[in-house]
């Protein structure tokens, strides 16, 4: 197998723009294009070592071990994280990316992002890759190892599904980042095939656990591991403790937290809540909450479909839904059903809880950053004070951190009762291109990507629209 370098000379090349003195001299625009350069000749240089990771499996797959045995190693995953320096889990994406680019052959190939017969194109012996799209992505350096590797296992998971989610997938890989693109492959996978997702669903339940360790020195240690359901009231319990912990400590003028303070505060949290239940006969205190679970109408009629909680991003099965929807303390939110009137306009200075809830539901949490739903307030796009109205058109969910990114540094938000798009400033984007925020950026529709929609089997059949995730264009 041949190794073409062609494309990581390239992108160096690119990148000795910005050599020849100290970092500091560099302007922040210089700073930023000289930093991208350094990160696509990372992706570019990860390529060839996929490519010969595979080769490393494939060699180390025989009797005794094979290669990786033979020096000293017990499998290949750990051969290839001894030579990068990185961990078992990046050795296997390296692995599933050369694999993915038909690596692990004795067919000549040309990997370096060429066009040359046997490259990238043409795959293992000269067969186009099992998924073309992605293939190209990351040969010419769009989409690095990890983000490719994830994008592989989601494929897998539905079967290849078809060409149009690839195309939506490998879209999505290019511009989000990682752990926002492992949410999006979840919420696939889940859409696919919901009977794999409700057997998951509860092989998670069964396996949930919680221990409390007394060590040597008096310190106790607490671990465990929750199904989502469990999970989500507990994450939305002490999110909104440590968020209001927080806020009272600006109110007061402490000035930043020391650093551990968010985790003393989840468990001065625990504490209180178990002496309340202790003396559950007295008057709790703290900071109430809501957890707030949805699905769509059609979803929920027919029992096939999954929902989501914003405490959690694991998305939930109907069953699980209903379950959880009839305890107190759980809000259920119906899409494309009757709900609350939700335009107060100028009535109110203050957007109503009712409204609250839509703007999670449109924005998922902060619009900007996806941050949880507790961390964020509504904000109004336009000030009530210059006649803005408490309407969802004029409001937002953002966290305190973006909402003064966009106030300082030149954003515009737009937004309409369903989508919220954010426009940056040219320093940022020349061309000022919006940028699709909230729970749709996050979202593919498995219909729109198709043109057909996963059975609880996990067969396609002919698509039908829901409403639940439209898709919108941006604004003019």
């Amino acid at each position: 197998m041949e190794i073409s370098l062609a494309a990581v000379a390239d992108a160096v090349e690119a990148l000795r723009a910005f050599t020849g003195g100290p970092v500091t001299d560099l302007s922040e625009d210089e700073l930023a294009r000289a930093h991208a350069a350094a990160a696509r000749v990372v992706r570019l240089a990860q390529v060839p070592a996929a490519v010969l990771a595979t080769e490393i499996a494939r060699r180390s797959d025989g009797a005794g071990g094979g290669m990786a045995r033979r020096r000293g190693e017990r499998n290949a995953a750990r051969l290839v994280a001894k030579h990068t320096g990185g961990s078992t889990r990046d050795a296997h994406d390296q692995i599933t990316v050369g694999q993915l680019l038909g690596g692990g052959d004795d067919a000549g190939a040309d990997f370096g992002g060429n066009d040359a017969p046997g490259g990238p194109g043409d795959g293992a012996g000269g067969g186009a890759p099992r998924y073309p799209r992605l293939a190209a992505a990351v040969t010419s350096g769009a989409v690095s190892a990890a983000k490719a590797a994830l994008v592989v296992r989601t494929l897998d998971d539905i079967d290849g599904g078809d060409d149009g989610i690839e195309a939506r997938l490998v879209a999505k890989a290019i511009r989000l980042t990682l752990d926002e693109l492992r949410k999006v492959c979840v919420e696939v996978v889940a859409l696919w095939n919901h009977r794999r997702h409700e057997e998951r669903e509860k092989a998670m339940r069964g396996q949930r656990y919680l221990t409390l360790t007394e060590q040597a020195d008096g310190m106790v240690t607490l671990s465990g591991r929750l199904d989502p359901a469990s999970a989500a009231p507990i994450a939305a319990w002490l999110d909104a403790q440590v968020r209001a912990g927080f806020a009272a400590r600006r109110d007061a003028g402490l000035g930043r937290a020391e650093p551990g303070e968010a985790g003393r505060m989840r468990v001065d949290a625990l504490v209180d809540l178990a002496r309340h239940g202790m003396r559950c006969d007295r008057p709790g205190s703290g900071v109430s909450t809501t957890v707030v679970v949805r699905i769509g109408l059609k979803d929920l009629t027919t029992g096939v479909g999954i929902g989501s909680c914003d405490a959690i991003s694991t998305p939930l099965t109907v069953s699980q839904v209903r379950a959880m929807a009839v305890d107190s303390g759980w809000l259920p939110v119906v899409l494309g059903g009757a709900s609350q009137p939700l335009d107060v306009g100028r009535a109110r200075r203050f957007f109503t809880p009712a409204q609250r809830v839509a703007l999670a539901e449109r924005d998922g949490g902060c619009a900007f950053c996806h941050a949880p739903v507790a961390w964020c307030d509504a904000h109004h796009i336009r000030p009530w004070s210059a006649g803005g109205r408490s309407d969802l058109a004029n409001g937002v969910l953002l966290c305190t951190r973006c909402h003064h990114r966009i106030h300082d540094d030149g954003w515009t938000v737009h937004a309409t009762d369903t989508a919220v798009w954010f426009t940056p400033p040219a320093t940022v984007d020349p061309a000022r291109t919006p940028r699709q925020g909230g729970r749709a950026a996050l979202h593919l529709d498995l219909a729109t990507a198709s043109g057909t929609t996963p059975t609880s089997g996990g067969t396609p059949t002919p698509a039908a629209t829901t409403g639940a995730h439209p898709t919108h264009a941006p604004p003019r």
